[in-house]
């Protein structure tokens, strides 16, 4: 992947983790595994199992999003060193 679209992925990204919509799903969806489990029986352990998987699950994918931002800015900084043009010293430096 180049590191353009790196950039363009972390800027995706940064605009999902950010938004007010997928952050409540996100709230949403992780106080409703923990009420699950809350009123699960204590015998029920595969279930437990199960919703803990589940908390998993979705922390993962945010891992996922928080790694692309990441990614994105490291690229973008990569690019910022890549297109800096060199100081007349540093131009002589390097020809030498």
């Amino acid at each position: 992947m180049t590191l353009e679209a790196q950039v363009e992925r972390g800027q995706k990204a940064e605009r999902l983790l950010t938004d007010p919509l997928l952050t409540e799903a996100f709230d949403l969806v992780r106080q409703a595994i923990h009420e699950r489990w809350e009123a699960a029986p204590i015998r029920d352990q595969e279930g437990a199992h199960e919703l803990k998987l589940q908390l998993k699950l979705l922390n993962d994918v945010r891992a996922n999003l928080e790694q692309a931002l990441s990614d994105g800015k490291l690229a973008a900084a990569e690019l910022k060193t890549q297109r800096q043009p060199l100081s007349p010293a540093e131009w002589r430096a390097a020809t030498r």
